[in-house]
């Protein structure tokens, strides 16, 4: 066991403000021989702490817990009971619960928000305008189409071409609106979207493709730059029929006339 040096009883108290716990705490370091830099060596604290718990400078010491326990240390390596002067320091030094933020106010006044006149009612306003504006477009009927949203929305991007020379190139041509899907032999759809008149498709006719849409007569078929026909008459769907000019509808027999084509009088048959 280590040999605890002689500590002199220290002088019977005048008064609480005369012998304090800063001023016991000294007392019994000076009975030791000890400096306040021995005494900070041994702790491994700051010198500067030493001095602070002796004159009770709580402006110099860190926040409550490291302060505490600096008195607590410091109090057993003199030979007082360390709770006991731990109780002493925050009497006699009247230190605050919380010694790390003695600077910060109390009291920290909340902000009050303002909103500017009128923001609430345009609030309502807009959004009741929103619950109606959704209220009627989802009770709005509308044709149902296959093929996705995105398809219908970016007919713009489908800007007609001209035909091309190559007659294996198969053209879809739209006369009418419609929507038109191709698919491969697979049965794989490799187009699907609305049509506008006017908008045209092309492919190579290598494959077995097969084509189908909602108006026969809105498509045409095209290899090259000759005119094939539409695949359908007016206002028939289909599905399926192959990309080709065996799938093309026969033209109607006109009734003949007179001449080569010049008159305009039908021949009367009787």
């Amino acid at each position: 066991m280590t040999n605890q040096p002689h500590i002199p009883t220290p002088p019977a108290k005048t008064g609480q403000a005369d012998f304090n716990i800063g001023a016991e705490l000294r007392t019994r370091r000076d009975a030791m021989g000890k400096s306040q830099t021995e005494v900070a060596a041994a702790l491994k604290m700051q010198p500067a702490y030493i001095r602070a718990i002796e004159s009770l400078d709580i402006a110099a010491l860190p926040s409550i817990g490291y302060a505490l326990g600096y008195v607590r240390a410091y109090a057993g390596y003199v030979g007082l009971d360390g709770a006991q002067a731990v109780a002493r320091y925050k009497i006699d030094s009247a230190a605050p619960e919380d010694l790390g933020r003695r600077k910060m106010p109390h009291f920290v006044p909340k902000t009050k928000i303002r909103l500017p006149r009128g923001l609430v009612a345009a609030i309502t306003v807009l959004s009741c305008a929103a619950v109606v504006t959704f209220w009627y477009g989802s009770n709005t009927p509308s044709e149902a189409a296959p093929g996705t949203l995105t398809d219908m929305l970016d007919e713009a991007a489908y800007a007609p071409a001209a035909l091309p020379d190559d007659a294996t190139i198969l053209t879809l041509k739209a006369v009418a609106p419609s929507w038109v899907q191709v698919s491969d032999a697979a049965g794989r759809p490799i187009m699907s979207r609305i049509m506008v008149t006017g908008e045209s498709w092309s492919v190579s006719s290598e494959g077995a493709l097969t084509l189908s849409a909602r108006d026969g007569a809105a498509i045409e078929l095209y290899a090259g730059r000759e005119r094939l026909g539409p695949f359908g008459e007016k206002g028939v769907a289909f599905t399926g029929k192959p990309l080709a000019a065996s799938a093309i509808v026969p033209k109607r027999e006109d009734t003949p006339l007179e001449g080569e084509g010049d008159a305009m009088t039908p021949i009367k048959t009787k």
